[in-house]
């Protein structure tokens, strides 16, 4: 079955499926961060022991906090993603499948 995919104007690749994992994280977690959105953080090690290897993370932010230039919506989520998490997911595609999330080259 072929992956219905979306590329965010910031370059991230996403699928549908990874769309509704943070809309349904969103709205089943919202009511206990009021005043906060979703944020994604991305880092992939350049050099050394563990060059290649990459971490990704979903946390809660205070709105206040988050600037302007980093709040973006993927489908109908507001998230924030920072310069560098963004620079370091640019082309690449973000799946969620059996209750994991997959960040492919």
């Amino acid at each position: 079955m072929p992956l219905e995919m979306q590329r965010h104007p910031c370059g991230i690749i996403y699928t549908k499926a990874f769309a509704d994992y943070l809309r349904e994280k969103e709205r089943s977690e919202a009511a206990r961060h009021p005043g906060q959105l979703l944020a994604l953080e991305y880092v992939r090690c350049a050099e050394g022991e563990i060059a290649g290897t990459s971490w990704w993370q979903l946390d809660w932010v205070s709105i206040l906090t988050a600037p302007p230039e980093t709040q973006l919506h993927i489908g109908e989520t507001p998230v924030v993603i920072h310069r560098q998490s963004r620079r370091g997911l640019k082309n690449r595609l973000l799946h969620f499948a059996n209750g994991h999330v997959i960040v492919r080259h």
